[in-house]
C-alpha cells in the first residue's frame, strides 16, 4: 500500500496537479520518507538546479537541468502554476533576474550566459567560458559567470551593449559568486576555498563550498559547506571564518547544504540536500527545519513563503511499461526523475516542522539478544562484491518465491543459474534498493554510503549528454565525500582490506599496472585486476582474485575486508566481435558462482559473509520500483527463505560495518536497517559449487546484429558512457522483449 500511495502521488505530480495536497508518507527506496506539504506544489522537469524569485515577487524562474532537454520555467508564486516553459540548449545552477521580464541562465556545455526574455520570444547568448555553472550581476549590469571545466571567472559584459570577455583564474570547480562593493568572491567547490578579485587572494572555509549568501548588511559572507555540514560565515573586514554552523543532524553527516537565501528580516535559510529539508538559521544557530522534496537543490524566500526546488521531485516510481526502444521513454530513471517546487510558508518552521524532519529519517533497528551480525562473532571476513546496472525484475523475475514479474525477465535461469541458485540456497531478498540512480553516483553509494552535491547535480546533464567529463570515480577529488570510503573506515580503524577493480585507472604504459589515485588505497589494490575494462573477461578477473586468494589460504593472512569489482553484467551491447550480451551476462554469473564456490570449499568459508550487490538499477524494468536491484548473501550463517524486509545499499555498508566493528561513516549508513534477519545462528557449512553455463559464454555479436553499428559508436571507456537508453534498446532487442513500435 505504502507504493501504491507513492505512486498515485507521483503520478499526480507528474500529470501538472498543482495547490494543496493532504500530507501523507512516501517512502523512498533509500528508507527514507518524505512528507508532502499542505501548500502549494507542482512538479519540474528533471533535476531542477536553483530557481529565483522575481525583483516584484510575483513570479519565479525555476532552471531544469536533468537529464531530459533543459529548459527555464516560469512559475506564479500565488500557486505555483505554471506561466511558460521555455526550451533551452542547456542550462545549469541558479538564474538571476533583470528586471522582472528577463532571466539570466547559466548555459552550461554553451560556454555561454543565456539572456531569455520570459515571454519565450527568444535568447541571447554571451560568450563565456568551459561549462558555465554559475552567474552574477551587478548593480552596474556586469555579469559575471564561473567557468567550471576550466576554474575561471568570466567578466562576460561590462556596463556598455558590446560583449568584453576576461578571464581570471579561480580554485577547482568554481560553483557561485558573490559581490560585495567592490570585491568579487568565488567558492572554489572542488577545494576549501574562495577566490577574492580583484587580486588572488584565496580564503579557507571548510570542505567542498557550494553557495554563497550576502548578510542584508553585507558585512559577512555566508558559505554553504557541501561536505562539512557547516555553514561558514566570512566576515569581509578581515575576509577570516569568524563562526561556523552546523546544519547535521544527530544520527551522523551527509546533509549537502547547498543553496542559501536571505529573507528581509535576516533570517537565513539553508535547502539540505541529502536530508530531503530546509533549516532556518537566525543568528549563530539552526533554530528550526522544514520537510522538502526528495535532494532540494535551490531556494528563495519572500515575506510569506520558502520555495524549494527538489532535484528528484516527490518520489521514485515502477517502470514496468519501459520501453529502451523509445528513446524518450519516460520510464527510464534518469528520465523519470521528474523534479518539483514546494511552497513552505515561513510560519512552519517550528518544533513540530523540525519534528517531521527527523520522524523522516527512518528510526534505528534494535539490535537482537543473539546476532552473528557484530564485532567479534563468528563472521570475521567478508567479500563484498559490486556488480552493474541490473533490476530485480530482470534477473530474479523468474523466481515464482519472491515477488517478481517473470514478464520482465531479461537474463533469466539460463542466463544467470548461479545468481538463482544462491538466492535458492542463501536466500532471496525482494525488497533490496540501491541509494544510487546510475553508475557515477552508484559507486559512491556502493563505497561510502553516500554521493556528494558536485555528483549529484553534475551526473544528469553528464548522463544526459550534455557534460563530457565522467569525473565520479577514481581521483576525482570534487566527487570525494568529505566522510570518507570504506578503505579510508577500515584504514583509520585498523581492518585490513584488499581491493580488486574498485575506484583503480588504467595502467599508465600499455600492459602495466593498474593504479589508484586514492590516497586510502595506496598498497591496498591489486595492481593486476583492472577496474571497469570490457575487453577484460570476468572469469580472468575471477583468476587473478583466486591467485591471491590461494596465496591468503596458504598464508593464514585473508585480510577482513576484499572489496571486488564483476562489472561485465553491463555488457558493450551488441559492438561486433565483442560477447553478447547473453554471453557477457553468463560469464558474469559464472564468476560470481566460481567465488562462492572458491571460498566454501577452503578454510575460510566458516568465518566469511560474502555480499553482492548492483551499484545501481537503471538498465532495466521493474514492476515495483526502478531502484530495486538483486541483492546475493553466501555463508554459512545465511538464513534461507524469502527476505521482504527493505534493504538499501547503505544496509549491506552497514551490516559490514558491524560484522568488522567498524562505525558508520555517513547518517544513511548510520540508520540503515541492518540485515540482521538476513543470518542465522547456526552454520550451515555445506560448500556452494558453481554451476557451469548453460549458454556458450564465448560467443560474438556479429557485425549484423541489431544495433552493431550503434554500438560500435559507444563509448565503453567509463561505465555508463554510452548512451543508456540507446544501450538499454539493443539489450531489450536481444533479450526478446522488444515491445513494437
Amino acid at each position: 500500500m505504502i507504493r501504491r500511495l507513492t505512486v498515485l502521488l507521483v503520478l499526480a505530480i507528474a500529470a501538472g496537479v498543482t495547490g494543496a495536497v493532504a500530507t501523507r508518507v512516501i517512502w523512498l527506496p533509500t528508507d527514507w520518507s518524505l512528507t508532502p506539504p499542505e501548500g502549494a506544489i507542482t512538479s519540474t522537469g528533471t533535476f531542477p538546479q536553483g530557481l529565483a524569485l522575481s525583483p516584484d515577487d510575483t513570479k519565479l524562474a525555476v532552471v531544469e537541468g536533468g537529464y531530459n532537454p533543459p529548459a527555464l520555467r516560469i512559475l506564479d508564486v500565488r500557486d505555483l502554476h505554471p506561466i511558460r516553459t521555455i526550451a533551452l540548449e542547456d542550462a545549469f545552477g541558479t538564474p538571476v533576474w533583470i528586471g522582472n521580464d528577463r532571466v539570466l541562465v547559466p548555459g552550461a556545455s554553451m560556454d555561454s550566459v543565456l539572456d531569455v526574455p520570459v515571454n519565450g520570444a527568444g535568447s541571447n547568448a554571451l560568450r563565456a567560458s568551459a561549462y558555465v555553472s554559475a552567474i552574477a550581476r551587478d548593480d552596474r549590469g556586469t555579469i559575471y559567470a564561473t567557468g567550471d571545466l576550466d576554474d575561471t571567472l568570466d567578466l562576460v559584459r561590462g556596463t556598455g551593449a558590446a560583449e568584453h570577455v576576461q578571464y581570471m583564474h579561480t580554485g577547482s570547480h568554481p560553483a557561485a559568486i558573490a559581490i560585495a562593493g567592490g570585491s568579487i568572491y568565488v567558492a572554489n567547490r572542488g577545494g576549501a576555498s574562495l577566490s577574492k578579485f580583484p587580486g588572488t587572494q584565496s580564503i579557507a572555509v571548510d570542505l567542498h563550498p557550494a553557495a554563497l549568501a550576502l548578510s542584508n548588511d553585507r558585512t559577512k559572507l555566508y558559505v554553504a559547506c557541501s561536505d562539512a555540514d557547516t555553514i561558514d560565515v566570512v566576515d569581509l573586514r578581515s575576509d577570516r571564518v569568524v563562526d561556523r554552523i552546523g546544519v547535521g543532524l544527530p544520527q551522523g553527516p551527509g546533509a549537502s547544504p547547498n543553496a542559501l537565501a536571505f529573507a528581509s528580516d535576516g533570517t537565513l535559510y539553508v535547502s539540505l540536500g541529502a536530508q530531503n529539508a530546509v533549516a532556518e538559521i537566525r543568528g549563530d544557530r539552526v533554530v528550526a527545519r522544514a520537510p522538502a522534496g526528495w535532494y532540494p537543490t535551490g531556494i528563495a524566500v519572500d515575506d510569506r513563503s520558502v520555495y524549494v526546488t527538489n532535484g528528484r521531485g516527490e518520489g521514485s516510481r515502477a517502470n514496468p511499461n519501459y520501453n529502451p526502444e523509445a528513446h524518450g521513454d519516460p520510464q527510464y530513471v534518469a528520465a523519470a526523475m521528474l523534479g518539483s517546487v514546494r511552497a513552505i510558508g515561513r510560519d512552519e518552521f517550528d518544533a513540530t516542522s523540525t519534528a517531521q524532519v527527523l520522524a523522516n529519517v527512518p528510526e534505528a533497528v534494535p539490535t537482537p539478544a543473539q546476532t552473528v551480525v557484530r564485532p567479534g562473532g563468528p563472521i570475521t571476513h567478508v567479500i563484498y562484491i559490486i556488480k552493474e546496472n541490473r533490476t530485480y525484475d530482470e534477473v530474479l523475475g523468474d523466481l515464482p518465491q519472491g515477488d517478481g514479474d517473470p514478464k520482465l525477465v531479461w537474463f533469466g535461469a539460463k542466463n544467470t543459474p548461479n545468481q538463482h541458485a544462491i538466492a535458492m540456497r542463501f536466500g532471496i531478498f525482494d525488497r533490496t534498493f540501491t541509494d544510487a540512480q546510475v553508475s557515477a553516483n552508484g559507486h559512491n553509494w556502493s563505497t561510502a554510503a553516500f554521493a556528494n552535491d558536485y555528483l549529484e547535480r553534475f551526473w544528469p546533464p553528464n548522463y544526459g549528454g550534455r557534460r563530457k567529463p565522467y569525473d565520479f570515480e577514481d581521483g576525482s577529488v570534487a566527487s570525494s565525500p568529505g566522510t570518507g570510503y570504506l578503505w579510508d573506515n577500515t584504514d583509520r580503524n585498523r581492518i585490513s582490506l584488499r581491493d580488486y577493480g574498485e575506484f583503480v585507472s588504467e595502467p599508465l604504459v600499455p600492459g602495466g599496472l593498474y593504479t589508484t589515485h586514492m590516497s586510502g588505497l595506496q598498497g591496498k589494490i591489486d595492481p593486476r585486476y583492472p577496474g571497469f575494462d570490457l575487453h577484460y573477461n570476468d572469469e580472468a578477473r575471477v583468476d587473478e582474485w583466486q591467485r591471491e586468494f590461494a596465496q591468503y589460504v596458504r598464508n593464514g593472512d585473508l585480510p577482513a575486508l576484499e572489496i571486488v569489482r564483476l562489472p561485465n553484467d553491463h555488457t558493450a551491447g551488441t559492438y561486433p566481435g565483442a560477447l553478447t550480451p547473453q554471453a557477457y551476462v553468463a560469464q558474469n554469473d559464472h564468476a560470481l558462482g566460481r567465488i562462492v564456490d572458491i571460498v566454501s570449499h577452503s578454510h575460510y568459508w566458516a568465518s566469511t559473509a560474502i555480499f553482492s550487490i548492483e551499484d545501481d538499477s537503471q538498465n532495466g524494468p521493474d514492476h515495483v520500483d526502478d531502484q530495486r536491484t538483486t541483492f546475493y548473501l553466501a555463508s554459512p550463517y545465511a538464513a534461507p527463505g524469502v527476505h521482504h524486509a527493505q534493504y538499501t545499499t547503505s544496509s549491506v555498508v552497514r551490516t559490514i560495518e558491524l560484522i568488522l566493528g567498524l562505525p558508520p561513516m555517513t547518517i544513511y549508513d548510520a540508520v540503515a536497517p541492518p540485515m540482521y534477519d538476513a543470518f542465522a545462528l547456526r552454520p550451515d557449512l555445506r560448500p556452494f559449487d558453481v554451476i557451469a553455463p548453460q549458454i556458450d559464454v564465448n560467443a560474438k555479436n556479429l557485425r549484423t546484429a541489431y544495433g552493431a553499428a550503434a554500438s560500435r559508436k559507444m563509448d565503453f571507456h567509463d561505465a555508463d558512457a554510452a548512451d543508456p537508453r540507446e544501450l538499454n534498446d539493443i539489450l531489450a532487442h536481444v533479450a526478446g522483449h522488444a515491445q513494437p513500435r
